[in-house]
């Protein structure tokens, strides 16, 4: 059902409603009255107007913009949540599934740019998560680590290729490896959140040492509460007791773990280079179709 206390924040009902009441009324009353409404008018459309605009979107998808950093998170050893602001307390960035926002940032005389998911949802307001984990030769990632809160960053967006729709395959196996979670967890969210969506999805999710699962609380609550999800960790370094899996995501794990390559199932991956070649190439010995890795509407196993 519609929420009808936004109808007067609609052109119709808030501006041309009104301007059409006040004219006919002025008729009524005299036409001499006319240019003090029209006056009015002139006023009342103006504050409109610069309502809109102070209340534009924040993020624009070509165009470099500063946003504050107000809050920082450490969640692991080398891995930290950044928070920053939106121009308008109830805004909400709305980020497609699968979708990134570009950073920019010069270093040493030139521009570098990264991309990153944001892990806020579409009920947060006024404000972006995104998680980045640093790497010893990693540009960005070492001056996000360097970052205080108050200093600004650059980004722009959305981009991204995944073209997410409710129900687009009965089966979605996830892998992700590391920092790869994040475009990973949003399309999780997207289902969870959608009543209508009935997609079952499992996930394997690979990383160095029990200290490097990100977001593992988070992932671990959700197994909990959603019947169609499934999580499957495996450690490079496992500790002493551990219940996951031990090495690289194998042929044995996917078969296991992730669902069968029928035309209605489809495989999402995301991880470092080397990790999704080796995955695209088992994924072919068990039968998915390989495909052009571009789209995901179009193609059995996709690739962020």
């Amino acid at each position: 059902m519609d929420d009808k206390r936004e109808l007067l924040k609609q052109p119709l009902h808030g501006i041309y409603i009104p301007i059409l009441l006040m004219l006919v009324g002025t008729l009524i009353f005299g036409v001499e009255y006319l240019p003090y409404t029209i006056a009015i008018i002139v006023v009342v459309c103006s504050v409109k107007f610069y309502e809109s605009y102070s209340k534009r979107l924040s993020m624009d998808t070509l165009k470099w913009k500063e946003f504050e950093l107000i809050d920082k998170t450490i969640v692991s050893r080398n891995s930290a949540i950044y928070r920053f602001k939106l121009k308008n307390d109830d805004e909400v960035l709305n980020i497609t599934p699968g979708h990134n926002v570009a950073c920019c940032m010069e270093i040493d005389g030139k521009d570098e740019i990264r991309y990153y998911s944001p892990i806020s949802n579409q009920f947060d307001t006024g404000f972006f998560d995104i998680l980045v984990k640093s790497y010893p030769t990693g540009k960005i990632s070492k001056r996000f680590a360097m970052l205080r809160e108050g200093q600004t960053v650059k980004f722009r967006g959305p981009v991204g290729r995944l073209e997410y729709k409710t129900n687009m395959a009965k089966e979605i196996g996830l892998i992700a490896g590391g920092s790869g979670i994040t475009p990973i967890l949003q399309v999780i969210t997207e289902i969870i959140t959608n009543p209508e969506d009935q997609t079952k999805i499992s996930l394997i999710f690979a990383n160095e040492t029990h200290n490097d699962i990100l977001l593992k609380s988070e992932i671990d609550e959700i197994a909990k509460k959603y019947p169609n999800f499934d999580v499957h960790y495996t450690l490079t370094h496992a500790p002493t007791g551990w219940e996951g899996s031990t090495g690289f995501v194998t042929k044995e794990m996917i078969q296991k773990h992730m669902p069968s390559p029928d035309a209605q199932n489809k495989l999402f991956i995301c991880g470092p280079p080397e990790m999704k070649r080796s995955l695209i190439d088992i994924s072919a010995e068990l039968g998915w179709e390989k495909g052009v890795m571009k789209s995901a509407t179009e193609d059995q196993v996709f690739c962020f």
